[in-house]
């Protein structure tokens, strides 16, 4: 386990007295964070949307610790987990080992929808950064194996994000204006509507 220049945890568990509508859990990393308020306003009415959002990587104790509990804390009808883009330094075999031992832990919770991570681009928005995208790869047909293993929904947002226009996409090559957020957030609470 290897940490980041800097950590993170954003959460947020909406209208905890609310119990006569389903409940969903988005997991993720920043992506996640910055699509959450979309995906509980695509989903007003139909679902109580809670996240837990963090840049530590599914190696590290802390990362499991919170999310695993994190699921515990409310009984939840989804779970839609996207955690792709942290942890460079994990091979692709401990990525697979370390997202297999969660998902297993996580289905006792609630459905789960399992989700691809999206495409990462270089500073400007110049080029696919080739390090990135092949750990995405790698990521993504990991996620393919272990939806088949358990019998899971995967949420494709892989190809969403690549056919998400730049001028839709934040200058750091990573992350998305609000425009392009909500793109994915309309996805996001689209399969999970189907999940519901």
């Amino acid at each position: 386990m290897k940490k980041e220049r800097f950590e993170w945890i954003h959460s947020w568990c909406d209208e905890t007295a609310i119990d006569n509508l389903p409940r969903v859990l988005l997991i993720g990393d920043s992506i996640c964070n910055n699509y959450q308020h979309l995906v509980r306003e695509n989903l007003k009415g139909v679902a109580v949307v809670d996240y837990v959002a963090t840049s530590y990587a599914v190696d590290s104790k802390m990362y499991n610790l919170l999310v695993e509990n994190f699921a515990k804390d409310s009984k939840y009808d989804v779970i839609h987990i996207n955690h792709g883009l942290h942890g460079f330094h994990m091979s692709i075999r401990t990525y697979t080992a370390k997202m297999d031992k969660l998902i297993n832990k996580l289905r006792t919770q609630g459905k789960v929808i399992l989700c691809e991570t999206t495409a990462v681009k270089t500073q400007g928005n110049k080029r696919y950064d080739t390090a990135w995208m092949k750990k995405i790869y790698a990521r993504n047909g990991a996620i393919s194996s272990l939806s088949k293993k358990y019998g899971l929904k995967v949420n494709p947002l892989f190809d969403l994000s690549v056919s998400i226009n730049d001028i839709h996409r934040m200058d750091d090559g990573v992350h998305f204006e609000e425009s392009g957020s909500a793109i994915l957030a309309e996805q996001v609470a689209s399969v999970i509507k189907e999940e519901l």
